[in-house]
Formats: structure tokens, C-alpha cells, sequence
């Protein structure tokens, strides 16, 4: 082979250069929309509390617990959580714990954004990792700067002041602003990377794997696992997406080869 030259590395260089450049463009084009989208939620939410809109509740700190599982247990469609700490918020009781694990497991779609530091201690490893066992589809931003959860189109929880966890939480319920909330969500999740949990290795849900390497259907590992057959399809499309297959027997393919 012939020896590299200069030019070559210097082109190759400029190359780099290039493709940082541009894939810092997109980071801060990706950074303007949110901020853009937040202050239109702020500026629409506290006209709502300002107005003191009968459909914008504030939640006492003791009832919050009750107040989402009670929207949990009431509403129906995609829960949408924006997190920003696991370590406090008003749905970590048992309680709510339980009627959120329960919906997911009968087939309700549940989507997470997460800060970055969650991966950096061993409660929010723990806790992506309990939440994605169940069902929960989740993304990490290198930051989250609010917390709040969309039921559907019914109604939001969120900080009743956008960055700050000792302003309390307030009951959103104006479609207007369910909207906002459900349009920041969507483009927060858009610019997330999936969450590196144990799945990420290509052969995590083992439960789910012995399952499905005994070559029992669906419909037989919902009952087995005690979940709901959407939840297992969901399950099964997330194994086949972190192992990059298409379609079942290219998946029972790799995990076999894997396993050697």
C-alpha cells in the first residue's frame, strides 16, 4: 500500500472538521426549538394561572400522589413524562407506582425523556432499567430543564414553575396548552438517543428471550409473563430494533448465535 500523505491526512481532517461543524449546527438548532416551544408553554400557561383558569389546578403537595393516580386510572392514550430528577416528584409512592406499571402492562403506550445524569448514579440506573422491564419506551437528553406528564389529551402535570421542583405542581387541563405540552414532548423525544439500559447489549429482557427461543407465540408469553399481548409485541419490536433485524427468525438468529 502507499504511504499516506499529507494531503491525504489533511483532507481527511477537514473532513472531520466539516461533519462537526454541521453536526454541531443541527445541536443548536435542536436547542433553539426547544427553548422556542418553552416559552410559548410559559407564556400560554401563565396567562391560564394568571386568569386563574378553572382548567389550571394547583396541587397541594400532600394530594399529588392521588391526583396522578387518579388520571392515570381515569384517562386513556400515551402518557408522555418529561423527567427531570428521580429522585422526588409527586407519582414515586407505591400506589401510583402500581397503577402506572398496571397501565403500561395492559397494553397503554408510555414514553420517558430523561436527563443524561440519570445514567450516572445507581438509583436512575436502577429505575431505567425497572421501567423499561415493564414497557416504558425511553430517550436520554444530555439535559432536562422542567418536569411534567401529559395523559393523553386530557390533562398535564407539571412544575408550577418551569425549572423550579420547589414551586409545586399544577393540574393542566386546557387543550390549548395539553397541546403545547404534547408538541414540546414530541420534539424533546425526536432529538433523544435511546436509553443505554441492559437491553442495549443486544440480548436484555431475558425472561422474554428464553421465551421466545422455546418458540411459544405471543398470545402464550403474555400469559406467562402476566402482560398484555400489546405489551409484548412492544417488547419484541424493541429486541428486534437494539439488535438491528427485521423480522423474528432474523431475531431468533442472532440471539442464538449469540448465546453460541
Amino acid at each position: 500500500m502507499p504511504p499516506r500523505t499529507v494531503e491525504t491526512d489533511d483532507g481527511a481532517f477537514l473532513a472531520l472538521e466539516e461533519h462537526l461543524r454541521h453536526e454541531q449546527a443541527r445541536l443548536e438548532e435542536r436547542r433553539r426549538e426547544l427553548e422556542r416551544t418553552r416559552e410559548l408553554i410559559a407564556r400560554v400557561t401563565s396567562r391560564s394561572l394568571g386568569a386563574q383558569d378553572a382548567a389550571a389546578d394547583v396541587v397541594p403537595q400532600v394530594v399529588a400522589p392521588s391526583v396522578v393516580n387518579q388520571l392515570l386510572t381515569e384517562s386513556t392514550g400515551m402518557v408522555r413524562n418529561y423527567v427531570l430528577t428521580v429522585d422526588a416528584g409527586p407519582a414515586l409512592d407505591e400506589a401510583t407506582v402500581s397503577a402506572n406499571r398496571a397501565r403500561i402492562e395492559r397494553g397503554d403506550e408510555q414514553r420517558a425523556v430523561y436527563p443524561a445524569d440519570v445514567l450516572t448514579t445507581a438509583r436512575g440506573l436502577q429505575w431505567l432499567n425497572i421501567w423499561s422491564e415493564v414497557g416504558e419506551d425511553q430517550r436520554i437528553l444530555p439535559s432536562t430543564s422542567t418536569e411534567f406528564a401529559v395523559f393523553g389529551d386530557s390533562a398535564v402535570v407539571a412544575l408550577a414553575g418551569w425549572d423550579d421542583l420547589e414551586s409545586g405542581y399544577v393540574v393542566l387541563r386546557d387543550p390549548l396548552v395539553v397541546h403545547l405540552y404534547t408538541a414540546y414532548f414530541d420534539l424533546a423525544w425526536k432529538h433523544g438517543v435511546p436509553a443505554p439500559t441492559g437491553e442495549r447489549s443486544g440480548s436484555g429482557d431475558p425472561r422474554l428471550v428464553e421465551l421466545l427461543e422455546l418458540g411459544l407465540k405471543d398470545e402464550a408469553i403474555a400469559r406467562h409473563l402476566g402482560v398484555s399481548l400489546r405489551t409484548v409485541r412492544r417488547r419484541v419490536a424493541r429486541l428486534m430494533a437494539v439488535n438491528g433485524v427485521d423480522t423474528r427468525f432474523q431475531l431468533g438468529w442472532v440471539l442464538a448465535s449469540r448465546r453460541g
